[in-house]
């Protein structure tokens, strides 16, 4: 294989996983969105193998990754993430995977309930150098590239990641001279609304979430009857 997908995800953990969440959740039930989540994710992504992309988890810290790689499918390699800043452990991410001899590598998070399979192969084949997926938030999902980008000034610099100009900025860095492709725009799920817009737009992508979101829709939802 000469294509890898890393999943970087935290384990999900009360008080430490989703917490923005908390506005209207409690805290063991934003970490069990978190997990959720995973378990759709994992399910999606056991397809990739078969179309010759490796798979690989990026996890945090948060505790001991014991009961949490115990869930991974067979076919799925894990690492821990290591770095202080979030540029830093996803930079430490790719380059890591490059190392064991990848040509091209796509990273993603866990918190985007309509990424599919589908979704990753596709970035693979539009990717020139460059392919970042937007997220509605002003950041993005999905950046990969082939080995012979360097994309460690994206990632150590002073970016506030989680704000609304990532991806400008992301854009900036790379310059004119990188050929960017960039893919359709999707959802993560970080605040309370963004759970009250994904309800309505997801289908079929990721049934354990959907599940939950019609199950809960009176914990999140400021129109429902309380």
């Amino acid at each position: 294989m000469t294509k890898a997908y890393i999943l970087f995800t935290r384990i999900p953990v009360p008080y430490k996983t989703k917490t923005r969440l908390t506005k209207t959740l409690t805290p063991q039930e934003a970490s069990h969105v978190q997990a959720i989540l995973l378990r759709d994710l994992f399910q999606k992504l056991t397809a990739l193998p078969q179309k010759g992309i490796a798979v690989f988890v990026a996890y945090s810290d948060e505790k001991s990754p014991t009961e949490f790689l115990a869930q991974l499918p067979d076919q799925f390699q894990a690492f821990p993430q290591v770095g202080t800043t979030l540029g830093e452990r996803m930079d430490q991410a790719i380059q890591h995977v490059f190392t064991l001899g990848y040509q091209k590598v796509i990273l993603t998070g866990s918190d985007i309930p309509q990424l599919t399979a589908n979704v990753i192969e596709s970035a693979f084949e539009k990717m020139t150098e460059v392919v970042l997926g937007p997220s509605v938030d002003g950041g993005y999902y999905l950046i990969g590239a082939t080995k012979q980008i360097n994309l460690a000034p994206l990632f150590l610099t002073d970016i506030k990641w989680g704000g609304a100009d990532v991806l400008q900025q992301t854009l900036a860095l790379l310059g004119s001279k990188t050929k960017v492709t960039l893919l359709p725009p999707l959802l993560d799920i970080d605040e309370p609304q963004d759970l009250q817009r994904i309800v309505s737009e997801i289908q079929t992508e990721s049934p354990g979430f959907k599940r939950w979101l019609e199950k809960n829709r009176r914990r999140y939802d400021e129109k429902s009857d309380h």
